[in-house]
């Protein structure tokens, strides 16, 4: 593990554009489930027999308001603050490096660190909107209706997060500004994904520069990316190891 942090350390020393491209793993470390792990929503709702491809998605929520609105949500008691992982990016863009992250998280806990350019593939969970005239609700302030269900007390149209679900594609703006920063960067830090998933699997299929950095607990599969190092670990116990 030593060597492999000098080698990183290295490589970020030497690097003048970095993009870091993460998932769920760069914010277990701050308390937030693993999207699929024991704790998580789609294991959650596998074991109570649902397809969460389907209670998670669009159309459910649109043809079933009062079950898609009334389901548990422990995540909400949860108050996640930035780990070592997104303190040391913040840090290391504070310091005169040029650092872009790409997350798939929705938690906005790289900004809250202090990170400037930030993209959510999956945009976030921290904008609620009127699906019908746009409108824009406070979390803590939503009108709400006898069933329980977001509505605008305009339009009666459904508040919804502005987060991405199943059946829904993101947003192309998003898509064709991670892939310029892709292009445009020389060195891609992968981190607390597997890449299992699309578009993110195809994403990073656009960087352009020559070292790619792995840090998650398990080997990605992406057979045609070149990886020049990998680190099976937490993502916020390796970047705390460097120094900026």
């Amino acid at each position: 593990m030593e060597q492999e942090i000098k080698q990183l350390q290295r490589y970020i020393d030497e690097a003048k554009k970095i993009v870091f491209f993460g998932g769920a793993g760069v914010s277990t470390e701050s308390g937030l489930p693993d999207y699929r792990s024991q704790e998580g929503t789609y294991t959650k709702l596998e074991k109570e027999h649902l397809n969460p491809k389907i209670v998670m998605s669009k159309r459910y929520m649109l043809e079933n308001p009062v079950a898609f609105f009334n389901r548990p949500n422990t995540q909400k008691k949860l108050r996640p603050k930035p780990n070592a992982g997104h303190q040391y990016l913040a840090d290391l863009e504070r310091s005169g490096k040029d650092v872009r992250i790409i997350t798939q998280n929705v938690d906005g806990l790289h900004q809250k660190a202090g990170s400037k350019l930030v993209v959510e593939l999956h945009g976030n969970n921290r904008r609620f909107y009127c699906m019908k005239c746009g409108r824009e609700y406070p979390l803590n302030d939503m009108p709400r209706d006898k069933d329980n269900v977001p509505r605008c007390p305009i339009d009666q149209g459904i508040i919804r997060a502005d987060v991405i679900l199943f059946g829904e594609n993101l947003d192309p703006r998003v898509l064709e500004r991670s892939k310029a920063l892709l292009a445009d960067s020389d060195l891609l830090i992968i981190a607390g994904t597997s890449l299992s998933v699309y578009p993110a699997k195809n994403l990073v299929r656009h960087f352009g520069g020559k070292r790619v950095v792995v840090i998650n607990k398990t080997p990605i599969d992406v057979p045609d990316l070149q990886v020049d190092l990998m680190i099976e670990s937490e993502v916020g116990k390796t970047l705390e190891q460097l120094t900026i």
